[in-house]
């Protein structure tokens, strides 16, 4: 645990969270974090919704995942310079793994309780894994305030928050024109994409079926799924696969080889190898709790 507005847990097989530094700072409706985290580490985070949020990212994880209510669920590794925004009510949770040390600094602002605010966050949509430079200069201030408390002159940290206020607002506003110029997936594709998937999981899914649900061409369909969730499709159905046995082996009494006839893997090899893979654990491992 590392604070009130952000949860760190151990990973089953992973080592302990150990961070390098720690600081926290708070003002009237504003709260500013920077985190280091030694490596190698594995770890599950849980960011609290009560608050609107807004994190810079110095981290390039080996493995993990970060998923964000309305957003595509991304695996993007290279998060470094990478912005995430998230309103208030919007749940943002996943998992990292390191073999690097990585770090991150995160603001968390309140919600006006009057409503009186130029600007309210809460209407915006959550952004995840992007790029800005204004933005990411705001909030590199803020660290630099964690690291000397002496640049915390009164009025300074309300003001830098106003602008990141404006700052998200401007980005959250050209993000579809920017979406669009990328070439990436829209989340209703994403979520036919994905429904298909959950519905096929025990069967062999190509390319040619998944471009088809969009009537794009397979070389299309590949490069923008791979714009818009971080990785290849095939390696994202693994994931999928991989998810709902997990869910199968705290859920449900049978063996492993059932579950794995019944993800599409058919053998429990092939399942164990994709679990090693995604999870960094074995299936009898995780159902035994280890």
């Amino acid at each position: 645990m590392a604070g009130p507005d952000l949860e760190l847990t151990k990973r089953p097989g992973g080592g302990a969270i150990d961070l390098e530094n720690l600081k926290r700072r708070s003002w009237p409706g504003i709260t500013a974090y920077f985190v280091r985290f030694a490596a190698p580490t594995a770890y599950n985070f849980r960011i609290d919704s009560s608050t609107h949020y807004i994190a810079l990212h110095d981290i390039y994880r080996v493995d993990g995942e970060t998923s964000v209510a309305g957003v595509p669920r991304s695996h993007l590794k290279d998060l470094r310079n990478k912005l995430t925004f998230s309103p208030v009510g919007c749940d943002v949770d996943g998992w990292t793994q390191l073999v690097k040390p990585g770090s991150f600094t995160a603001l968390h602002l309140a919600p006006s309780d009057n409503g009186a605010e130029a600007i309210d966050l809460a209407k915006l949509a959550p952004q995840l894994s992007f790029e800005d430079q204004a933005l990411r200069m705001a909030l590199l201030r803020f660290q630099a305030i964690l690291h000397d408390p002496s640049l915390d002159t009164p009025g300074y940290a309300e003001t830098l928050a106003e602008l990141v206020t404006f700052e998200v607002n401007r980005i959250v506003l050209r993000k579809p024109r920017q979406l669009i110029h990328q070439g990436g997936l829209t989340s209703r594709q994403v979520r036919i994409v994905t429904e298909y998937m959950d519905a096929h999981l025990t069967e062999k899914i190509t390319i040619s079926e998944l471009s088809a649900l969009l009537d794009l061409t397979r070389f299309h369909f590949i490069r923008a799924f791979k714009q818009t969730a971080g990785m290849p499709p095939h390696q994202f159905l693994i994931r999928r696969r991989v998810d709902r046995a997990r869910g199968m082996l705290a859920e449900s009494p049978i063996t492993i080889g059932e579950i794995a006839e019944q993800t599409g893997f058919g053998s429990p090899i092939q399942l164990t190898r994709a679990f090693r893979r995604v999870l960094g654990t074995t299936p009898s491992a995780l159902r035994r709790g280890s």
